[in-house]
C-alpha cells in the first residue's frame, strides 16, 4: 500500500513531477506572469561567438554502411517487429557523436555528424528544409552550432533563424512530392552545469550529463508549412513526427551510457573510450545520459525496465521499479500495449521533477521522498506524447492532463479506489480555490498568465476533465474509447478535436457541451 500524502505534500509532489514547471506552493496566488530565472550555460566563448555555423566545419564523413543497415526491429518486441517496416516515408537519422564529459567538471562537449533522410509528405514541391537546434533554447543549459550542410553532393550554408534556434536549408533543387532528400551536417554542443533553482532539460547535474534532442531535428509540417516557432517558458518544447534513429555514442569507458531505444553493440575503441550503438524503432525523439550509474532491471510483462541510479540513491531502486512496473502493466492493459523492448528510468537530480522522452525518462527527485509520483507520471507519457503525439505547445493538456489522470489510475489500481478518488479530490480542492477556476484547459502554454496557471489548469484541471468524461461515459465505454484512441493514433499525431471525435464515436453521443465547458470555452464546473 502507498500511504496518502498530506495535502501540501501532494501538491508539491505533483509540481515536481510536472515535466517542465516552476515549483509552486499552495499559498502562491499569482497576480502577474512570473519573471524568468533561467540561466544560460556557464561557458566562456570568444567575444565574436554566435550560435550559428562554422564556415570551416565541412562534412567529409558519412555514417558507415553498418549504421545504415542496422535492423530497427531490434528495438521492438517480436510481435511489433513489423512496425519497423510500416513507415517507409518516416525521417531517418544516423548520428555519430563523441562526448567529452567528466562528472567532476562543470563543462562538457558533444560533437558529431548527423545524416538525415527526409521524404516530402506534401502534394507540392518543397524548396527548403528546416532544422531545429533546440539546445539553443533557454530551457537547455547549452549552446549549439551546426552546419554547413551537405545536400546530396552540394554544400549549402543554411540561414540562421529565431536567434539560432532554427536553420533554413535551401535545397539545390526543389523536392518533389514523395521524394527523399539526403543531407549531412556536423554539429557541436557546449554544455554547462544547471544551477538551482533553475532546472534545465539538457545539461550537467550532480555529475550526470543529460542530453535530449541534442541533434538537428526536422520539425513537423502543419497545414503545408514548417512548424517552426519558439517555445514559451515553462512548457515542453518539441513537436516532431516519428522517425527512425541509429545513434553511435563514444564516451568515457569509466561511465555508463543510457539512451532511447535498444543497445545493439558496445565496444572499446581506444584506451578509456567506449562506443555504444542504439536503434530506436519508430520514435519521435531521442535522448541519452552519461554518468556513474548503478543499474537494476526487471520485467513488466515482456518489457524490460532499467533503472539507472547514482550510488547515493540506490535505496530508490525498488520504489522506482515497483511504481514503473505497476503503471506499465496497468496502461498496457487499459490503453494499449507498449511496443518497445525496454524503458529506461534515469536519475537526473534536480532536472525538474521529471522529463519524458520516448523510451527514456529522467527523474529529478531520487533521493527525496517524492519519487513515485514523478515516475508514474513520466511513464504515462510513453503513451501520451511518446506513442500518441500531440502539440505540446498549443494543446498541452492532451498529454499533461492525461498523464496526471493516469497517476490517479495508478493509485486506484495499486492502493484501492479510495486512493485514486482522494488524489483527484485534492486536485479538485486546489482548482476550486484557485483564482478564475472557470479557465479552460485547452489553451496553449503561452496563453496562461503564469507558470502556476499553466500547472493548475493543464495538469490538475486537465486530470479532472478526464474524470468528468469517465463519469459521463461510464467505465466500460471510457476505457474502450481510450483504447480506440490509442489504436487509431499510435505513432501518429492527435488534436483535441480528434480526441473528442473518438470519444463521441465510442459513446454514440454528442459531447460538445462537455468539451466546451472544460476544454474550449471554460465555465463553472463546480456545483453551487
Amino acid at each position: 500500500m502507498f500511504s496518502r500524502k498530506p495535502y501540501i505534500a501532494l501538491i508539491f509532489s505533483l509540481l515536481l513531477s510536472a515535466c517542465s514547471l516552476v515549483p509552486l506552493t499552495p499559498q502562491m496566488i499569482p497576480t502577474a506572469p512570473a519573471e524568468s530565472t533561467r540561466q544560460r550555460a556557464t561557458i566562456v566563448f570568444p567575444p565574436t561567438f554566435t550560435p550559428t555555423i562554422s564556415p570551416t566545419a565541412i562534412p567529409t564523413l558519412l555514417p558507415t554502411p553498418s549504421l545504415l543497415a542496422m535492423d530497427q526491429s531490434a528495438a521492438l518486441l517480436p510481435h511489433f517487429a513489423e512496425d519497423a517496416l510500416a513507415y517507409p516515408e518516416a525521417t531517418s537519422y544516423e548520428i555519430e557523436i563523441s562526448v567529452q564529459f567528466n562528472p567532476e567538471d562543470t563543462l562538457a562537449q558533444i560533437s558529431g555528424l548527423a545524416r538525415i533522410r527526409f521524404t516530402n509528405p506534401l502534394e507540392i514541391d518543397l524548396p527548403d528544409l528546416m532544422l531545429m537546434l533546440w539546445p539553443n533554447d533557454e530551457q537547455y543549459q547549452s549552446t549549439m552550432s551546426a552546419g554547413p550542410v551537405l545536400v546530396q553532393d552540394k554544400l549549402v550554408v543554411p540561414d540562421v533563424r529565431l536567434d539560432g534556434l532554427a536553420l533554413r536549408v535551401d535545397l539545390p533543387r526543389s523536392l518533389p512530392p514523395n521524394e527523399m532528400v539526403d543531407l549531412t551536417l556536423p554539429f557541436t554542443l557546449e554544455v554547462g552545469t544547471m544551477h538551482s533553482p533553475s532546472p534545465k532539460r539538457l545539461g550537467i547535474t550532480q555529475g550526470v550529463l543529460i542530453a535530449p534532442t541534442f541533434y538537428p531535428l526536422v520539425p513537423r509540417i502543419v497545414n503545408g508549412e514548417w512548424d517552426v516557432e519558439t517555445a514559451p517558458p515553462n512548457g515542453d518544447t518539441t513537436n516532431s513526427d516519428i522517425a527512425f534513429y541509429t545513434v553511435k555514442i563514444t564516451a568515457s569507458s569509466d561511465l555508463k551510457v543510457v539512451a532511447s531505444g535498444m543497445e545493439v553493440s558496445s565496444r572499446l575503441v581506444e584506451a578509456g573510450k567506449q562506443q555504444v550503438t542504439y536503434v530506436s524503432g519508430p520514435m519521435r525523439d531521442f535522448a541519452f545520459a552519461v554518468g556513474a550509474f548503478e543499474t537494476q532491471s526487471r520485467k513488466a510483462g515482456d518489457v524490460v525496465l532499467n533503472a539507472w541510479v547514482l550510488p547515493e540513491h540506490t535505496e530508490d531502486f525498488d520504489k522506482v521499479l515497483d511504481a514503473a512496473e505497476i503503471q506499465m502493466e496497468l496502461l498496457g492493459e487499459r490503453i494499449g500495449p507498449y511496443p518497445y523492448t525496454e524503458l529506461d528510468i534515469v536519475d537526473a537530480p534536480g532536472a525538474f521533477g521529471g522529463i519524458e522522452y520516448p523510451g527514456l525518462v529522467y527523474i529529478g527527485t531520487m533521493g527525496t521522498s517524492w519519487v513515485i509520483e514523478p515516475t508514474v507520471h513520466e511513464v504515462a507519457h510513453q503513451w501520451f506524447y511518446g506513442l500518441i503525439g500531440d502539440d505540446q505547445i498549443h494543446e498541452p493538456w492532451l498529454d499533461e492532463g492525461i498523464a496526471t489522470f493516469a497517476t490517479a489510475l495508478y493509485y486506484e489500481h495499486a492502493a484501492g479506489l479510495g486512493q485514486g478518488t482522494g488524489f483527484l479530490s485534492n486536485l479538485r480542492s486546489v482548482v476550486r480555490d484557485y483564482p478564475e477556476p472557470d479557465t479552460p484547459i485547452g489553451l496553449g502554454v503561452g496563453e496562461y498568465a503564469s507558470p502556476s496557471d499553466y500547472t493548475i489548469f493543464v495538469y490538475y484541471k486537465g486530470a479532472l476533465f478526464l474524470e468528468a468524461l469517465r463519469n459521463q461515459l461510464g467505465d466500460r465505454v471510457f476505457f474502450e474509447f481510450l483504447s480506440d484512441f490509442f489504436q487509431k493514433y499510435r505513432y501518429g499525431f492527435a488534436s483535441a478535436e480528434d480526441f473528442q471525435d473518438r470519444a463521441e464515436s465510442a459513446c454514440g453521443c454528442d459531447l460538445d457541451t462537455l468539451f466546451d465547458l472544460w476544454v474550449y470555452e471554460g465555465g463553472n464546473i463546480f456545483e453551487p
